[in-house]
């Protein structure tokens, strides 16, 4: 077995840090000791008895039940798991003191943190962990477990997770799926959760708010708030919420943080949550897959060529964002495209560079088929040069981004209806017409489940039935690679054929941005993956309250 027991005095841990000088931990050694927690007597009370109201986001309408899904991009907040995100990359114990990896790299043994409690004071063990990953794998959860053959549980702290096969992903889950307390789990669990988390379950009103009170069975450190409210609103409701000073905390979109007067706090937050269009890419079936256009290589290569995203940054998004051209820019299993343009001091791409990707992009249409019709629309073979690009409606970012996109696509010849809907309608049309998407997380397992055809219209990953064999061998490669280092040169491998292929054309990584009262101190926010607002709280325990009131 493949062990280590080393500790930090200072982080209390040994972490395993995804960075790109320590990345060759994450596999070769993807172990670890969790923090050596300086337990605090269970009647000491938080330091900030007032209820604190926060307005994060959407409502989990599911409820909060991690097996389907809550706490899956953000600090469960109720519930705990076996490992816990602790920085840009950093994975430490949670209830986990220590974890190993076979020397085949199919099973990991977890040993828990001794005298685990839930919050409704009964303990937590290994059992536990066990019913959660098992009953996640029968159910048609949001966790791929399929490559999970068993869950063994060897005594109440040590708890054996089988593979079927090496997969180097499996770390992610360890430290997203939130663990269930086997005797409090039932068929309204969602409604009324009990975990071993920061925080303990009070009422939902639904489509009001959440309130939680501190946990005092809590493993970890005790958070400073004794009482979160988090309400749900929508953008313009939240604004009028802060403006009114009726909440203290709440996540808003760049066009309202330029608005907001001095008194109001914000903060500007680094993450991967990034937007792009995903293309249909087979030709239509004549039901509900494909489409004739957007399936030609030729028209999303002009597409992706002509695509202005320095100015999608600068203009549209006035700076609260940076330029995205993968799933994973800047991070280790990606690499950047060979051209990204040449930019003007103003932050545009230059202007003469930018007109001779138009022109270029014109005349590959040309020579593919796709010929300037009298209304000056191109088409091919009768099919005109049009299509709809679907949005979430109600997000305002996602509505400014399609018609700008739109507009910018049409010097083209190609015309592009945009149309926000609900994601119920999405899931309906997404495989034959193209939707504008968020996605980002700070693991590699995404670009699996965006580009392998394995999962070729699951859920909302590969919308567009991608398939590319090469694609396919580099990403199973590096699933199975022996080593983190030999990983990455198969993702990086996948990325260029992807590149090539334009499945997706991707536009901006956001800036996540959030206002409130200048007494509330958030600490040091970690860098965030897609979902502004809740993954907010990833940090949760290090927030303070720096004014009496």
């Amino acid at each position: 077995m493949i062990t280590n027991n080393n500790t930090s005095q200072r982080q209390g841990a040994c972490r395993v840090r995804l960075s790109a000088l320590c990345l060759s931990l994450f596999i070769a050694l993807p172990v670890g000791a969790a923090p050596s927690v300086s337990r605090e007597p269970m009647s000491q009370e938080p330091v900030y008895q007032q209820p604190v109201t926060i307005a994060l986001g959407d409502e989990p309408t599911a409820g909060f039940d991690p097996i389907y899904g809550w706490g899956r991009y953000n600090n469960p907040l109720i519930q705990s798991a076996l490992l816990k995100r602790t920085g840009e990359g950093e994975v430490a114990g949670d209830l986990a003191q220590h974890w190993t990896l076979s020397p085949d790299r199919t099973t990991w043994t977890v040993r828990l943190q001794p005298d685990l409690v839930a919050g409704d004071g009964t303990p937590l063990t290994a059992s536990d962990v066990a019913f959660t990953y098992r009953t996640a794998k029968s159910v048609a959860s949001l966790y791929d477990l399929t490559n999970l053959a068993k869950v063994d549980v060897q005594d109440a702290e040590t708890v054996i997770f089988h593979l079927k096969q090496p997969d180097i992903g499996f770390l992610d889950t360890l430290a997203s799926l939130g663990i269930v307390p086997q005797n409090a789990y039932g068929p309204d669990y969602a409604q009324h959760p009990v975990g071993s988390g920061p925080y303990q379950f009070v009422r939902w009103q639904k489509g009001q708010s959440l309130e939680l009170v501190a946990n005092p069975h809590y493993h970890g450190e005790k958070p400073h708030l004794a009482r979160l409210i988090i309400v749900f609103s929508d953008e313009a409701s939240r604004y009028t919420q802060l403006l009114s000073h009726q909440i203290d905390l709440a996540a808003i979109p760049p066009q309202y943080a330029l608005t907001l007067p001095a008194a109001i706090k914000q903060w500007r937050i680094t993450s991967v949550d990034n937007r792009g269009i995903a293309w249909p890419m087979l030709p239509f079936d004549g039901h509900d897959k494909g489409n004739d256009v957007t399936s030609d290589k030729a028209i999303r290569q002009a597409i992706d060529s002509t695509i202005d995203r320095e100015l999608l940054v600068h203009a549209l998004l006035d700076g609260y964002a940076r330029t995205a051209y993968s799933i994973a820019d800047g991070l280790p299993w990606s690499i950047a495209p060979a051209d990204k343009g040449k930019l003007s001091p103003t932050g545009t791409v230059n202007p003469e560079a930018k007109q001779a990707a138009m022109q270029a992009a014109k005349e590959a249409l040309t020579a593919a088929g796709w010929l300037v019709q009298d209304d000056g629309v191109r088409a091919k073979n009768g099919v005109r040069a049009a299509f709809t690009l679907y949005y979430k409606s109600g997000d305002s970012i996602r509505e400014q981004l399609a018609l700008t996109v739109a507009q910018m696509i049409k010097p083209l010849g190609i015309v592009v209806t945009t149309q926000g809907t609900s994601w119920e309608r999405i899931s309906q049309v997404m495989h034959r017409s193209p939707v504008l998407f968020g996605f980002g997380v700070l693991s590699p397992s995404e670009m699996r489940y965006t580009y392998h055809s394995q999962y070729q219209g699951v859920d909302f990953y590969n919308s567009g039935y991608y398939a590319n064999p090469i694609v396919d061998r580099e990403l199973d490669a590096a699933q199975s690679a022996p080593s983190w280092s030999q990983a990455m040169i198969h993702f990086r491998q996948a990325q260029q054929q992807i590149y090539q292929d334009v499945p997706w054309t991707w536009l901006v990584n956001l800036t996540h941005v959030y206002a409130g009262n200048p007494c509330l101190d958030l600490g040091k926010p970690m860098m965030e993956p897609h979902a502004h607002g809740w993954p907010l709280t990833n940090n949760i325990t290090d927030w303070t309250w720096q004014c009496k009131r």
